[in-house]
């Protein structure tokens, strides 16, 4: 796999790599995000031991590793004679390292930790009497993001790691160097299908449009990513038909917790036990109003990965119509298409809130503010929503925008209308930045007042891409 950017990643980890002192890192994000590739590419510019633990009993993971040691050591005698005890592997280790600068990489950690209790304390005790004084850098990875923050960044190892890194997805800009020959608008579709993982935005290269790649690798049962949301949840979730229920209602719009349950008729704990785990694998977010306190009642659900979003909104319910190659393509035309542009909208919205993250001054986060609002007829209310909302670390707004995504240019009734619920915004003062975020751009007489008002912005995807790209 290319690796595109991660520039800021790669020299924090070659820094700690050339360190003059013994560095035990903790390298972990979602499945699919990079780190092997990352890692594999770290361990090409030294003198390295890279061992990838599979999913199996202690001793098959042992002999496992004895072969690494083997190979990478040139010690035949491991391979006859494979080592039987962490103990014994930290200990050959500790040779194999001698005086030369050693990156030592332990990919899906968490697979090792589970099937030997002992190896999170032996390895604690090494680390303390041995590994500190070589010139080391040992590096712990994996994708189970709860057992990396409770058990190995909060656990027995917190006293000992020099260091931690969790990768992200790519940002919508990032993700766009792997279609550049792409327009501006497909690009935004192609992150609102693979969002920014590495692995599926890998599949939609430039070299064919974007629909072919759509039915070819999602939609037709023979696709790389046909199964791949099932396969990602099932390694997480040995049964996951529930928590399946749960995102497909999520995705379908249904984000309220009483939404929730009245689609699934699950009852309401479990769907809260359900929400808290899908949290802790970072496949679900739960949004507030950005304006009120942490602890408001007020809640709503997002699926956090736009290819999760995508399958449980149109790849999960059709899995009966796509028994064959001709069925596929018939249902992405008839089904998807047209309402491809309404699901990159959400994307879309993302997008340009990661945008006033990155280029607004003093802005310290960025979210999203609904609430109820004066109809205008008797003591009516209704719930409306403002997309972006920057705040400074006061929690006051300073950035309000709107996002629209359709083919018509944006007027002066899109800026009324932030102003207008701008009113009902805790903490309004008046004085925040309007952004307006359109696909199609803006009529002229508004970018006639925009030039002549400082506090408006009108921003399209071209504009963001090449800003930041």
């Amino acid at each position: 796999m290319r690796i595109l950017n991660r520039v800021d990643e790669l020299t924090q980890l070659q820094a700690r790599l050339t360190s003059n002192q013994a560095e035990l890192l903790v390298v972990y994000g979602r499945r699919r995000i990079g780190k092997t590739e990352l890692l594999s590419h770290l361990a090409t510019s030294s003198k390295a031991l890279y061992i990838e633990a599979t999913d199996t009993v202690r001793a098959e993971q042992l002999r496992d590793v004895s072969a690494e040691l083997a190979r990478s050591s040139g010690n035949r005698l491991l391979t006859d004679q494979p080592l039987t005890s962490w103990d014994a592997v930290f200990t050959a280790i500790a040779q194999f390292v001698g005086a030369d600068r050693t990156l030592v990489v332990f990919d899906e950690f968490q697979y090792l930790a589970t099937r030997s209790s002992e190896l999170e304390t032996t390895l604690s005790r090494w680390w303390r009497t041995t590994g500190r004084l070589l010139p080391l850098t040992l590096v712990l990875a994996g994708s189970e993001l709860s057992f990396f923050e409770d058990r190995v960044l909060a656990g027995q190892l917190y006293g000992r790691r020099t260091g931690q890194l969790k990768l992200e997805p790519f940002l919508a800009w990032d993700a766009a160097l792997f279609h550049p020959g792409y327009s501006a608008d497909d690009r935004v579709r192609a992150y609102s299908i693979c969002g920014g993982i590495p692995y599926y935005l890998e599949r939609f290269s430039d070299n064919r449009p974007l629909t072919e790649h759509l039915i070819s690798e999602v939609f037709e049962r023979t696709g790389l990513l046909h199964e791949e949301a099932e396969l990602m949840l099932r390694q997480s979730i040995p049964d996951p038909s529930h928590h399946s229920a749960v995102l497909r209602s999520i995705a379908y719009g249904q984000n309220r917790h009483n939404e929730i349950a009245q689609r699934t008729e699950l009852p309401a704990p479990q769907v809260a036990r359900i929400l808290e785990a899908l949290e802790r694998l970072g496949l679900v977010e739960k949004l507030r109003p950005i304006t009120t306190s942490p602890r408001g009642k007020k809640t709503a659900y997002a699926i956090s990965d736009q290819f999760l979003r995508f399958h449980y909104r149109f790849v999960e319910p059709a899995k009966s119509q796509l028994r064959s190659s001709e069925l596929a393509a018939t249902y992405v035309r008839q089904n998807v298409l047209p309402h491809l542009d309404h699901h990159a909208s959400l994307a879309w919205e993302e997008m340009c809130r990661q945008y006033v993250l990155h280029t607004a001054d003093d802005v310290s986060e960025v979210g999203r503010w609904w609430g109820q609002v004066p109809t205008g007829i008797d003591r009516r209310t209704e719930e409306r929503e403002i997309d972006v909302v920057g705040v400074d670390g006061n929690r006051t707004p300073i950035v309000l925008g709107m996002c629209k995504w359709t083919n018509q240019e944006v007027d002066f009734d899109e800026l009324n209308l932030l102003d207008r619920l701008a009113q009902h915004v805790k903490g309004h003062t008046g004085e925040e930045k309007r952004y307006l975020f359109s696909r199609n751009g803006f009529s002229e007489r508004l970018r006639a007042y925009a030039a002549n008002d400082q506090r408006c912005r009108l921003i399209t995807p071209e504009d963001i891409y090449t800003d930041l790209i």
